[in-house]
């Protein structure tokens, strides 16, 4: 069955693969969370998948640890024709690195592949993506500075003074983004951007980058959501709820945005995509007000 649309996916699945150096070094386990566009697998190192199950000695007691990946596999589900498509969708993950410094996104190293399936050769694009641990950002609670002030008072070496500082900067990259190139990466999803115990703001999810439209017509994405607006509206909430900035609603761009009228059409437009894919049973990581 084609990786790409398998529900579930095992390390043999993985480390079986025609494009796989054989014998593999890693083992693969497909991670929490999955978004529409690639699959996401931890790539770890196989004597820490075992100490998960017999355990590990430490200071007279028996632990189980859970295994720390060393790295990110993304496996892109998209099935492209040809050399231009992958190319350009390539483009997106340098627009993120042009716009947003190092400590704000996770770093990946995107290669195209041949793929076997069934006989024919596909093209098959993949990143091996740096691993950001941490707590997700999520900027459609209430409460999200709150979790930031517990994660960073359970962190040994972040602050919040430092958590904030590095969102402020990472908001600030962000609309410099979207002033310079019309825009913006997917901030909408839950779990796309990771607060790290040592008060880092990364970007994980870092190959869908919608463009800013300043026409009536809601711009919809290649899956039919309202990604840009989305996008947008999740910045402001960082800005005005987690940063406290009581004069963010003032911004040109988010005046625009955030017009009564035009957030209603965005809300039609998300109502219909959710409906759609919860009959497909893809049911994407995304949640708003």
């Amino acid at each position: 069955m084609d990786i790409r649309t398998k529900p579930t996916l095992s390390n043999e699945d993985i480390a079986h693969l025609n494009f796989i150096r054989q014998p593999c070094p890693y083992y693969f386990r497909i991670h929490f969370r999955e978004g529409l566009r690639s699959r996401l697998l931890q790539v770890l190192n196989p004597e820490d998948v075992l100490n998960e199950v017999r355990g590990t000695i430490q200071n007279g007691l028996r632990v189980f640890p859970v295994a720390q990946p060393v790295a990110m596999l993304r496996i892109f589900k998209k099935q492209f024709n040809t050399w231009q498509e992958v190319q350009r969708e390539i483009e997106n993950y340098k627009l993120v690195q042009h716009h947003l410094p190092p400590r704000h996104y996770a770093a990946s190293a995107e290669f195209i592949v041949e793929y076997v399936q069934a006989g024919i050769n596909q093209l098959l694009l993949c990143g091996l993506q740096e691993y950001v641990p941490g707590e997700a950002v999520d900027p459609w609670h209430e409460n999200s500075r709150l979790k930031i002030e517990t994660d960073m008072q359970n962190s040994p070496t972040g602050t919040l003074d430092m958590a904030l500082l590095n969102l402020t900067s990472f908001v600030d990259c962000i609309k410099a983004m979207v002033l310079q190139s019309r825009t913006i990466p997917d901030l909408a999803g839950v779990g796309n951007l990771i607060l790290t115990p040592q008060a880092e703001i990364k970007l994980v999810d870092i190959n869908n980058i919608s463009r800013i439209s300043y026409e009536k017509a809601i711009p919809l994405d290649d899956k039919n959501y309202p990604a840009s607006d989305k996008s947008i509206q999740a910045l402001y909430n960082l800005e005005s709820q987690v940063l406290k900035n009581d004069h963010a609603g003032d911004e040109k761009l988010y005046r625009y945005f955030l017009d009564p009228q035009r957030t209603d059409a965005v809300r039609r437009v998300e109502i219909t995509f959710q409906k759609t894919t919860a009959q497909s049973g893809n049911y994407p990581a995304v949640r708003s007000k």
